[in-house]
């Protein structure tokens, strides 16, 4: 659930309309919820990056594995928010597993899209963190000619190609990506450049920003595995100072400013912002 607008507090902390889940993250944990009243549920990898919900969820069942083979024939497994390389699911398949798909709608387009771009003959370039869950959806899912762009060398050693289009992780940053794909432009004879950074991600850093311009510290609700909570904090910090807290707990450990905002990472939910909030006002 998210915020829908801007509430005041009464110690002049300010709680940003983002904060809570996005969508997609809603979805996910709320279908596993559903599923795990009924069913012994497992997930490779975590189902979304923030320890507060994944713990909620394992009290509840759900069993986080590090691959298909760990996962017993017939079961009931989550792909996760992230998506799961193509190879992973295929192999889940084979083993008649019951398979709930969670993967962010956001993401699923992005998968469409390389599908398509891979039929018209493009080669792939992914800009992103080649040990990301997301981005190792993406490049399963881009033929025997993808690569990641992680860094200025790599766009610089790309391979030419006569066709190419690039691509980003979808919570990486503007600057890393415009920056990235400028570089790789040069190393195809036609370049398509898609921007896939979530529109969702990128309202969420304007507003942080924003805040972070008239106070004095910020409170990120988040978790420091969540590369979208990291980018938030690195806007923040440009502006004033930056607690990054992932459960209320956190709070005594940090000295708190006024006039304060609170803003959260995608994955975290709308409950543990609010509880953070009533412990600061």
């Amino acid at each position: 659930m998210v915020l829908k607008k801007q509430h005041q507090a009464p110690k002049d902390v300010t709680i940003a309309g983002c904060a809570g889940f996005c969508g997609g993250v809603a979805i996910a944990v709320k279908g596993a919820e559903k599923i795990l009243a009924e069913n012994e549920v497992f997930c490779i990898g975590d189902i979304i990056h923030n320890s507060f919900v994944i713990d909620a969820l394992k009290k509840k069942g759900l069993k986080t594995v590090s691959s298909p083979k760990d996962i017993p024939p017939g079961a009931h497994m989550i792909i996760r928010a992230h998506g799961l390389p193509l190879e992973e699911i295929a192999s889940l398949k084979k083993k008649c597993c019951v398979i709930h798909d969670f993967t962010c709608p956001i993401l699923k387009k992005i998968h469409r899209d390389i599908t398509q771009l891979k039929r018209k003959g493009y080669e792939i370039a992914i800009v992103g963190n080649p040990l990301h869950a997301e981005v190792k959806a993406f490049v399963s899912r881009s033929g025997d000619k993808v690569s990641v762009v992680a860094k200025a060398h790599d766009a610089e050693a790309l391979p030419y190609a006569a066709r190419r289009a690039i691509i980003c992780q979808s919570t990486i940053s503007d600057e890393l990506f415009v920056g990235l794909a400028a570089k790789a432009i040069s190393r195809s004879a036609r370049t398509l450049v898609i921007d896939t950074i979530c529109s969702e991600a990128k309202k969420r850093r304007k507003e942080a920003k924003a805040l972070a311009k008239k106070s004095k510290m910020v409170i990120i609700v988040g978790d420091s595995k969540s590369s979208n909570t990291m980018i938030l904090s690195d806007i923040v910090g440009k502006h004033c100072a930056v607690a990054l807290i992932s459960s209320a707990d956190e709070i005594k450990k940090n000295k708190i400013r006024y006039p304060l905002a609170i803003v959260s990472g995608a994955s975290s939910p709308r409950g543990l912002v609010l509880d953070i909030a009533r412990k600061v006002c």
